[in-house]
């Protein structure tokens, strides 16, 4: 795949993401993965790759008590995200 996914990449707060949770539209993303390959993977149908890293742990669903600090200031800048529809993938700083 071709695309450069890249630019598809932007810092956020919490608001915007918010209603992708309450969607279980919204993935966090470990540190030790980069959000464009996550992309490209996802986008690519590598559901093979993209297995592995649910297995792992390294692409999970957020915690409620990590939800409820970013509820608390919404606006503040907490990590990077990209759209790879119908899902969010979301790196925290």
């Amino acid at each position: 795949m071709d695309f450069d996914f890249r630019e598809q990449i932007q810092a956020t707060d919490w608001y915007p993401l918010e209603i992708h949770y309450v969607n279980s539209g919204l993935f966090l993303i470990s540190s030790e993965l980069d959000l464009e390959i996550v992309a490209k993977a996802v986008a690519g149908d590598d559901s093979t790759q993209v297995e592995q890293w649910l297995n792992d742990n390294l692409i999970y669903r957020p915690e409620p008590e990590q939800v409820e600090k970013w509820r608390k200031d919404p606006y503040a800048k907490i990590g990077d995200f990209i759209i790879v529809a119908p899902y969010v993938f979301f790196k925290p700083y």
